[in-house]
Parts: C-alpha cells; structure tokens; sequence
C-alpha cells in the first residue's frame, strides 16, 4: 500500500487498514473527521469487486463507469481496493503538488 503513517481509526473489515488522507484530517486539530473516505460512498451488502481482489460476495461500491476496447460497465470496489484506489489517487496528486513547488527559498514571481 502507500507510505503514510497509520491511523488509529476503526473501518468495517478487519482485513482493512485505514490510513486518513488529507480530506480526512481536520486541518485545525489534525484528528481524524467523521466524515471519513467509507462515508462517501453508498455500499451494496454483495457485489464483486472489479479492482485488485476481484473478490465475489463482498460489500461494494460504484466508483464510476469503466470503458474498454469500446464498450462500457460500472465499476464496484470493496472497501480494501476502495482504500488503496484512494491512497495511490492522493500520492498522485501530492507527487504532482511537489513537481510545482519551487526548489529554492525564492520566492516566485507573479
């Protein structure tokens, strides 16, 4: 999974380990919110996840519509591939974040 330090918050699987992203985090007290990534989403009882596991039978959720050689599907996640979809989405964006900051104590101009 990603490099980011574990946090001590209770997720639905135990097979599941929960690392808050930074919408997770309240930026004033740094604790975790209520409003964590499984709030997001509505769940189905069974489904199949269609990411990393392909497990069959499992608690899923939409993330959205998939389109390959031309044709289309819904794609459902568990809430493991869920968790690292999100982590490698967020490592994404903070690698790209860090691409623009400037390297040196000068400022940039306008």
């Amino acid at each position: 999974m990603g490099r980011h330090a574990v946090g001590a918050a209770l997720s639905p699987e135990r097979d599941v380990v929960f690392r808050p992203t930074r919408r997770d985090i309240d930026p004033v007290t740094g604790e975790p919110t209520a409003y964590a990534l499984w709030d997001r989403h509505e769940w189905q009882a069974h489904g199949e996840c269609w990411l990393w596991c392909g497990r069959e039978d499992v608690e899923v959720t939409w993330i959205g519509p998939v389109r390959s050689s031309g044709m289309h599907a819904a794609l459902f996640a568990c809430r493991a591939c869920l968790y690292e979809l999100d982590q490698r989405v967020l490592e994404a964006n903070m690698r790209q974040d860090a691409a623009v900051l400037p390297m040196s104590g000068r400022s940039m101009p306008p």
